[in-house]
């Protein structure tokens, strides 16, 4: 099965519009078609960003917590160590970096390419959610 991490601006795309590739990659992901890796940090930074974010735009705080307890009930746990070396221009995205490189999942999904170098992450497949997507479909 395949393995991955979504950014949580994936997460965040997904629940602004149910029209693009992000929105399709939790519905498969809630369908089984592969497992999602959370660390507490990155579950955390989910909780924080999607109220941040969605509460003004008038999601209501409940519908924000069944989404992410649905993520989160069916997810890998996975506890990241605490001997971590920071290793990206932006620190915020340490947590996904360290989930990554740890779980040794198989693509870390994000809109933001270029915040996660290849020469800082060697083991890890990084892609946008179309591509990700893509992988899916070929894949079932």
């Amino acid at each position: 099965m395949i393995r991955a991490i979504l950014d949580t601006n994936v997460i965040l795309s997904a629940l602004r519009s149910r029209n693009g590739a992000s929105f399709q990659i939790v519905a498969r992901y809630r369908q089984g078609e592969f497992a999602l890796y959370l660390s507490q940090t990155v579950l955390a930074e989910y909780d924080e960003v999607l109220k941040r974010e969605m509460l003004p735009q008038g999601l209501p705080m409940i519908v924000i917590n069944r989404f992410l307890d649905a993520l989160a009930s069916n997810a890998v746990q996975f506890r990241t160590s605490a001997f971590w070396k920071p290793s990206l221009p932006d620190p915020d995205d340490e947590a996904l970096a360290q989930l990554a490189m740890e779980s040794k999942i198989d693509y870390l999904v994000t809109h933001n390419l270029r915040h996660f170098p290849a020469s800082r992450l060697p083991a890890v497949r990084v892609v946008d959610p179309k591509t990700f997507l893509d992988i899916l479909r070929l894949s079932s």
